[in-house]
């Protein structure tokens, strides 16, 4: 299903194996610690929208998804007294066509940003195994 949280619509996460890599292969010991949470278009939108508003910080879909599962989480044993951390994925100004309308205001795209964005795509097809990630990163 296609959302405003793009990376979020992939029938199979590459960050799942990371994961799962990390607990080396533990799903009862991953589950202990990581926990999921849904969320709505027009609830990252509402959120964009109300941290922006509250707080000056202009957050992305992706991370609006993040920030919504630890105000969750937190919030599970009652009013939130707890400081918790989020990580934000991506600058805002790559997701401009979703969060400009949100926030009602350009949004200024960082010269880092803009100077990546703005390189030819170079790719490289190569096999799925270590020895060729490592063969065409040059060891």
């Amino acid at each position: 299903m296609q959302t405003i949280a793009n990376a979020m619509d992939v029938g199979h996460p590459s960050n799942f194996e990371r994961m799962l890599w990390l607990y080396h292969q533990d799903r009862a010991a991953m589950c202990r610690d990581v926990t999921g949470s849904v969320h709505t278009d027009d609830e990252v939108k509402a959120t964009i929208r109300r941290v922006y508003e509250e707080r000056g910080y202009l957050l992305d879909p992706h991370s609006a998804i993040a920030y919504m599962g630890l105000v969750g989480q937190l919030g599970k044993a009652g009013p939130v007294t707890t400081v918790g951390i989020f990580l934000a994925t991506a600058h805002p100004a790559k997701f401009g066509e979703i969060v400009e309308p949100i926030i009602g205001r350009p949004v200024a795209t960082p010269a880092p940003l803009a100077a990546a964005l703005a390189r030819p795509r170079h790719v490289v097809k190569i096999n799925a195994t270590f020895d060729a990630v490592r063969r065409t990163l040059g060891d």
